[in-house]
């Protein structure tokens, strides 16, 4: 289930939105005790944005602007984090945005599933990324 991101259905592109409103917020409630304690808003909403996605979405990025103003005040990880999200965000609306039924609220399909967990498998780290950190780790050891 490889990320395809030249697939322009309307429901992927809605899915792989919800996986980003979900690891931004994820992410930020994650450096907080409050994060312990409650699912994200996309979680939460993740029925009704099947049911109604474009007018669910509005309430998913609005709910999302506190906690990006969070991050944007943190650490430079959150804001490098925060920049990247937000620029994959804005690249999936702009194909959603050329589409004509962009604005529908006709009800998803099962096909926005494949969008989100194709999308948040992405955002999983690579076994190549891993691999390269081990061994960076092991000479670095091996230096000292």
């Amino acid at each position: 289930m490889d990320m395809e991101t030249e697939r322009n259905s309307r429901d992927y592109l809605y899915g792989r939105l919800l996986a980003i409103a979900d690891s931004i917020e994820g992410y930020a409630l994650s450096t907080s005790d409050e994060g312990k304690k409650r699912e994200t808003t996309a979680g939460r909403l993740m029925q009704r944005f099947a049911d109604r996605p474009f007018s669910t979405w509005r309430t998913i990025e609005l709910a999302l602007k506190p906690y990006e103003a969070r991050m944007q005040a943190g650490s430079d990880r959150s804001v490098g984090f925060l920049v990247k999200r937000r620029k994959l965000l804005d690249e999936v609306m702009s194909q959603l945005n050329d589409l004509p039924e962009r604005t529908s609220d006709v009800p998803l399909s099962g096909e926005f599933l494949l969008g989100y967990h194709s999308q948040r498998k992405d955002f999983w780290p690579s076994v190549d990324a891993d691999k390269q950190a081990v061994n960076t780790d092991s000479q670095a050891e091996a230096t000292n």
